[in-house]
């Protein structure tokens, strides 16, 4: 059955349950003037019959036919309404409605008019907080720059020890600028992502030059095996995301017994032609209760001081860019054994093919 014949037949039934006494009441006119004329003439009743049957047929059927039709309208003009609550839309659906609703349609106008206000000031406001969070987090680019700058320019005024704490504090900072920059920037109705085409193993180095430092301040021994792969993405998206991974290898570094080690691999799996990245280490892992969440957001595994310290915000940014950028992501761990990530990339040559082929 079509749905507008389905609508038709709720409504009928609907109009025949709510003005049923109505209905009845015509009924039973009909049948005491039937049992009237068969009283006084029963020749005259029969020839008459089947016209008093199909006239109080007609008029009952005209009847319902008119309340649907007025009651269809009456929705239409509600739904109108509730969309747009102004002086003409209530105007319009006062005038098919009796002075009771009417005055329930101007309380209920009243009320969608102010809630609509508070909303507009409170998206507003809301505004004006990310604008300024927006605004504060650039400026303080320039700070963290000078303060790079003087680290580079008066480290053989200070101790080795000093210079790498201020160093690493400094990297902390200017990730966690990153992180409310991403934030915002997922969060945005318009996104400024630039899709190139990227070499992953050039993206790689250039996130490892920029984190090398704090890599090395926590002795940690970098393997690097790439291939030739290109992928299709955003550049600056990739590079923010390798930085959040490179820092939570860090946070679940094992600080006793082993030397930190990450491990980071391209290449392209040879059944869906799809490039892969991974980055592997041999930290702490992530306990097997905690795997499925890891990606939540505010999400902490209690794995040792540094998940307790942690904002949880770091791979839940770095799955959120991933599916904007349409990579997959795939995470598993053995807990005392490591952690492994990987980002698998759409194989751009397919879409393009298809595309063309449209």
């Amino acid at each position: 059955m079509k749905p507008g014949k389905d609508n038709w037949i709720k409504r009928v039934r609907e109009a025949l349950w709510e003005y049923r006494l109505w209905f009845a009441f015509l009924i039973l006119t009909d049948t005491v003037c039937s049992l009237f004329l068969w009283l006084a003439d029963l020749e005259i009743f029969s020839s008459l019959a089947g016209l008093l049957f199909f006239s109080s047929a007609a008029v009952f059927g005209f009847a319902l036919f008119m309340i649907c039709r007025r009651e269809k309208r009456r929705e239409e003009l509600y739904s109108e309404f509730l969309s747009y609550a102004d002086a003409y839309h209530m105007e319009q659906v006062s005038e098919a409605v009796n002075s009771r609703e009417k005055r329930q349609i101007q309380a209920t106008a009243g009320l969608l008019n102010r809630n609509a206000a508070e909303l507009s000031a409170e998206k507003m406001k809301r505004r004006d907080y990310e604008e300024y969070i927006e605004s504060w987090a650039h400026e303080i680019k320039t700070p963290l720059s000078l303060v790079a700058l003087m680290l580079d320019s008066r480290s053989d005024e200070m101790s080795d020890a000093v210079r790498t704490r201020l160093a690493c504090a400094q990297i902390q900072m200017q990730q966690d600028v990153e992180q409310m920059l991403c934030y915002s920037r997922l969060k945005a109705d318009h996104k400024d992502y630039v899709m190139e085409q990227c070499s992953l193993s050039d993206c790689c180095r250039e996130a490892l030059d920029e984190y090398g430092f704090f890599l090395q301040a926590y002795d940690f021994r970098v393997k690097e095996q790439y291939g030739d792969d290109l992928v299709l993405t955003d550049r600056k998206g990739i590079l923010f995301m390798l930085g959040q991974i490179f820092s939570n290898t860090v946070k679940y570094r094992k600080t006793e017994g082993t030397q930190p080690e990450i491990c980071i691999e391209t290449g392209r799996d040879p059944d869906s032609n799809q490039v892969i990245l991974t980055i592997a280490d041999n930290g702490n892992g992530v306990m097997g209760q905690d795997l499925p969440f890891i990606f939540d957001k505010g999400f902490c595994s209690e794995n040792g001081e540094s998940g307790r310290k942690s904002t949880g915000m770091g791979l839940y940014l770095v799955k959120q860019m991933a599916e904007d950028l349409r990579i997959e992501t795939e995470a598993e761990s053995e807990h005392g054994k490591g952690f492994t990530i990987r980002l698998i990339f759409p194989d751009f040559q397919k879409d393009c093919n298809k595309t063309s082929e449209k």
